[in-house]
C-alpha cells in the first residue's frame, strides 16, 4: 500500500507496486491494466499520481499507452547488449518522431545516446543494455 509518511513520492511507491503486479504476472501481455479512476480508487491517490507512475513504468518499456485504448502490458522484449568503450558518452533523451518510427519505439520511451568520437549511435533504452569494455 501506498505510505504517505514514508518520505517516497507517491508515484514512486505506486510505480513500484505496479511493476511487482507485472512481474507476478498479474497482467498477461497485451491486457490492459485497471483505469485510471480504478487505480486511483484502489490506492487512494489523486488521477496525477497514477499517470505520473504509469509513465514510468511506460519508460521502462512495460506498458505501451494508447489514447482510446488505455494501458496494455507490453509483450517481453528481447535486450540488445552493446559494448561501449571506455570513455564514451552516453545520455538520455527522448527520441526525434524520425527516431522513434526508425527504431519502433512507443511514444514516451526514451533513447540512449552513445558518442564516442564525434559520433553518435541511438538505441531504445528499453530494450538496451550497455557494458563497458
Amino acid at each position: 500500500m501506498i505510505n504517505s509518511h514514508s518520505g517516497v513520492p507517491r508515484h514512486l511507491q505506486l510505480a513500484d507496486i505496479l511493476r511487482a503486479r507485472l512481474a507476478a504476472g498479474e497482467w498477461a501481455p497485451g491486457e490492459p491494466l485497471p483505469s485510471e479512476t480504478r487505480l486511483t480508487q484502489e490506492y487512494g491517490v489523486g488521477r496525477g499520481t497514477v499517470r505520473r507512475a504509469v509513465a514510468l513504468l511506460r519508460a521502462d518499456g512495460l506498458v505501451d499507452v494508447a489514447p482510446g485504448r488505455g494501458t496494455r502490458v507490453r509483450e517481453p522484449m528481447e535486450r540488445q547488449r552493446v559494448s561501449v568503450p571506455r570513455g564514451a558518452e552516453v545520455t538520455g533523451r527522448l527520441p526525434t518522431p524520425t527516431e522513434r518510427a526508425r527504431l519502433d519505439i512507443p511514444e514516451g520511451v526514451p533513447v540512449l545516446v552513445v558518442s564516442i568520437g564525434g559520433r553518435e549511435r541511438v538505441y531504445p533504452a528499453d530494450r538496451t543494455t550497455l557494458t563497458i569494455r
